[in-house]
């Protein structure tokens, strides 16, 4: 039977996508995609140089197999609507945020059927998971951003009501995520250690940060946007692709570990930006 996405992700993906759609217009998502520089540099990173990243660790560190092709499996497949957790923080680039959160989960879809093929040992073959990944990325991604949009061309005046109440409730429904899924990723994460199996995971968490940082431009909120994008790599589609296509290992505890290392570090990314920006002006004066 096909294991349904979480139902408090879902639900807070799409508050957040129709908040986002609240307060941006559809003039500030055709800007982004008219960026076709950064667009390069987004797909470059997350499609080829992570993707080679995640090889040359698993070549490095002593993994069970299982391991390996969790972590490649990881590096292959970007984007997870997780990310907007943080991105939605950064107010001037809400936009941005957007888009990239619809690029990248588009590109998931593209790249899990090729990541699955060329695994270092035999996988299932199952289309049923893309069609519904397919679904998902519309359902909760593309309609509610297009119903915020929507609404907030056609009544402007009471759009400023439903903005703080959707945060304040996306924000409830993730923690409520975080704390549903706690056992499971304490005990994916004694199973899996031992051998450098967590340490890869986070070299490769931090690296791919980095590599978003870098490519971001000279722009501070859009480094942050793709930092946090690139970093968090797609755990709900390679979830998936483990249970279904790599039934009877261990290769869907690797996603779990991986959800309980970048969620606490994205935090402590984005805590030590706002720290930094108001220890910036002191210095300024001083």
């Amino acid at each position: 039977m096909l294991v349904r996405p979480l139902a408090p992700l879902d639900f807070f993906v799409v508050l957040v996508m129709l908040s986002i759609g609240l307060r941006v217009s559809g003039g500030e998502l055709v800007d982004v995609l008219r960026n076709r520089a950064l667009f390069f540099r987004t797909l470059l990173a997350n499609c080829v140089f992570i993707p080679g990243l995640g090889f040359l660790l698993v070549k490095i560190f002593p993994l069970t197999p299982d391991a390996s092709v969790g972590i490649l499996l990881l590096a292959a497949i970007p984007g997870t609507p997780i990310a907007l957790q943080f991105t939605r923080m950064a107010k001037t680039r809400l936009a941005f945020a957007a888009v990239m959160t619809f690029v990248l989960s588009l590109a998931s879809i593209a790249l899990t059927p090729l990541a699955v093929e060329i695994m270092p040992q035999s996988a299932q073959r199952n289309e049923r998971p893309i069609l519904n990944l397919i679904a998902s990325v519309l359902l909760y991604i593309a309609v509610p951003l297009c119903a915020g949009l929507w609404i907030a061309l056609r009544a402007p005046k009471i759009v400023p009501r439903f903005i703080l109440p959707l945060e304040i409730l996306a924000t409830v429904v993730f923690l409520f995520l975080m704390w549903e899924t706690r056992l499971a990723r304490r005990e994916a994460l004694h199973a899996i250690a031992g051998r450098g199996t967590i340490l890869a995971m986070f070299l490769l968490l931090v690296i791919s940060m980095l590599i978003g940082w870098f490519i971001g431009g000279p722009d501070d909120e859009s480094r942050r946007v793709l930092a946090t994008s690139t970093g968090m790599r797609s755990v709900v589609v390679v979830l998936y692709a483990a249970r279904y296509c790599f039934p009877g290992t261990n290769v869907y505890m690797i996603p779990i570990v991986y959800l309980s290392l970048m969620v606490p570090t994205n935090l402590l990314f984005h805590l030590a930006l706002v720290g930094w920006r108001k220890l910036r002006p002191a210095a300024a004066r001083a």
